[in-house]
């Protein structure tokens, strides 16, 4: 397939390469495509009811501990670490 670039993409995509950002035009259209990729499968997930149920519930989550930490029902964040690491090692 052969594509027309504008002369500002074409800019783009040349001072790219000229700054060493990347080692070809290629790879520089590559790396757009791939980001262009990404981002329509995340436009797509963020229309997925699993996705939006998923999202409100850490939303909700993230509430629950501020509030909790907001009345000191938090714990220490060394305690923590140390716990974590006591059930690994209880794991191996």
């Amino acid at each position: 397939m052969q594509i027309t670039l504008s002369q500002e993409q074409t800019q783009v995509l040349e001072r790219l390469v000229q700054q060493g950002r990347y080692p070809s035009l290629e790879a520089a259209i590559n790396t757009a495509l791939i980001l262009l990729t990404d981002e329509n499968s995340f436009n797509e997930s963020t229309e997925n009811p699993e996705y939006l149920a998923w999202l409100a519930q850490t939303r909700q989550k993230i509430e629950e501990g501020l509030e909790q930490s907001k009345r000191g029902e938090s714990l220490d964040g060394e305690a923590v670490i140390a716990r974590l690491r006591e059930k690994v090692k209880l794991a191996s």
